[in-house]
């Protein structure tokens, strides 16, 4: 990341600025060698009083922000209270003119930028008073980008932001993709509103317009009140015209997920089968949550396994914005029960073998399991006869829970312990019992990486090492991670994950 943002100067600004500091911190980021060098520079850019040094500061931090989804963390990311409240002051103000270092109003289109990912309902007022100037190119791009943000939160949309945006679908006069990113904005909107003004757009003549808007009719609940209408436009629209929106479109009115671990287990009986298509392809919010009764309370434990996956999926029971907490407590009492029962056999879950029923219990207390859940999940962790899939997922319940809870449960972190240093458990198990326990605040959990990173076995010393390069823990295990870290070979010997705990101690 750190060459890219070197040879990265702005998206919108040019020429020097009027803050002599400024000058000397862009010279200075554009040779910086390390994060530390790279956020000096930037902070002089961000609080400069040169409104062309902020904008650039804000550019760079979307350029950096955009680079990281190829799995470098931004050396900006400490900075975005401050990046946030620096675009909010920008958009407050009137636009900067043009000038020979930027278009008239680059300040506002460098603002939206930054906020497009972080927009809430405070930034609607702003964006509003951006559109109603009619805006083109990147600042209208920027703010339909932040617009689609702000109205995707909960709570009701601002109102007079949907109206405006509705203007903007229907006026001939933008040029088709502007309108189109206007539809998008619309997408995730709540209400009413915008839902009327979705199901106004799919009847417009430009049938990539239609796409876009009948996508935005997928999400939440209001699927399930217009699939009909989905289903007509789907039929309608000519092969060589379905952009990506319209395969959304036929993705959405398809059958969902059969479920995560009992592929070849199909419900036997009329009745049943009907259920389980219902909950795959769900025709109404009424239907789809009687369908989700019914495999939950047949009594037959792979279909119940099956109404636990759609519980946990997102693809499942809340793949149209179905509230599934309603369920949540009979949901974790059958969870819990199936724990307590014998691994379902290989011959009920041909896809995924012994142990499907057990699989599906600790994914949905992956997800909601309390303290008063530890017991059970220390079992599961340490079940002598676990098959590898279900101590797995055991593991995972673990790390997860244990992420959740505001205090480690002292059973569990022995539970993890205990695998973490069996020699008979998979080197897997072992690694990923210690990277379980990372990042947890706890003097009995660092009681425990310490003598994992004390292991003769180096796979769990590597795991040690690298729970020991937490933030809480970095500066008073420094020395001793490093000691370590120079003991391992290097090259094609090096162990795995070994780099990591390397760019920890270089950072």
């Amino acid at each position: 990341m750190l060459s890219f943002l070197r040879e990265f100067r702005s998206w919108y600004w040019s020429g020097d600025f009027d803050d002599p500091e400024a000058r000397e911190a862009l010279a200075a980021h554009a040779v910086a060698g390390t994060p530390e060098e790279f956020r000096r520079a930037f902070l002089v850019l961000l609080r400069s009083t040169d409104v062309a040094a902020r904008g650039t500061a804000l550019d760079l931090y979307d350029r950096a922000g955009a680079t990281s989804r190829f799995g470098e963390e931004s050396p900006y990311e400490p900075y975005r209270e401050e990046v946030l409240a620096t675009a909010r002051e920008l958009l407050a103000g009137p636009p900067r003119p043009g000038d020979a270092r930027a278009f008239e109003g680059a300040d506002h289109a460098s603002a939206l930028l930054a906020l497009k990912n972080d927009a809430g309902p405070q930034d609607a007022e702003a964006v509003r008073a951006v559109l109603l100037r009619r805006p083109d190119g990147d600042l209208l791009d920027n703010a339909l980008g932040v617009t689609r943000s702000a109205l995707a939160g909960p709570g009701t949309p601002d109102a007079q932001l949907v109206a405006l945006v509705g203007e903007l679908v229907f006026d001939t006069s933008l040029d088709v993709d502007e309108r189109g990113m206007a539809v998008g904005a619309l997408r995730q909107a709540g209400g009413a509103e915008a839902t009327a003004l979705l199901v106004r757009a799919t009847g417009v003549d430009d049938v990539h317009l239609q796409q876009e808007a009948a996508w935005g009719l997928t999400f939440g609940s209001r699927f399930y009140a217009h699939r009909p209408l989905l289903e007509r436009l789907d039929a309608e629209w000519p092969e060589a015209e379905r952009r990506f929106e319209a395969g959304e479109v036929r993705s959405a009115l398809g059958l969902g997920p059969h479920s995560t671990y009992w592929h070849g287990a199909d419900p036997e009986g009329e009745g049943l089968r009907r259920a389980h298509r219902e909950l795959r392809a769900p025709s109404s919010k009424r239907a789809h949550r009687q369908a989700f009764r019914t495999m939950l309370y047949s009594g037959l434990v792979p279909l119940v396994g099956i109404a636990l996956d759609h519980f946990c999926d997102a693809d499942g029971l809340t793949r149209f914005g179905l509230d599934r907490e309603p369920f949540e407590r009979p949901v974790r009492a059958l969870a819990r029960h199936l724990l307590r029962l014998s691994p379902s056999p290989a011959a009920s879950s041909p896809g995924s073998g012994a142990g499907a029923s057990h699989a599906s219990a600790l994914d949905v207390l992956a997800q909601v399991a309390g303290p008063e859940d530890a017991p059970v999940l220390a079992a599961a962790l340490l079940r002598p006869d676990a098959a590898p899939l279900v101590r797995q997922r055991a593991l995972c319940a673990a790390q997860l829970s244990l992420g959740r809870w505001d205090v480690p449960d002292e059973r569990l972190v022995a539970a993890l312990e205990e695998l973490a240093f069996d020699p008979e458990a998979a080197m897997d198990d072992r690694t990923h019992a210690v990277n379980a326990l990372a990042d947890l605040p706890s003097p009995r959990v660092t009681e425990v990486l310490l003598r994992a990173a004390r292991s003769g076995a180096l796979p769990v010393q590597v795991e040690g090492a690298l729970g020991l390069t937490g933030g809480h823990l970095i500066e008073e295990h420094r020395a001793f991670v490093h000691g370590l870290a120079d003991s391992w070979p290097g090259g094609e010997d090096e162990p795995d994950r070994a780099w990591l705990v390397h760019l920890a101690l270089d950072e």
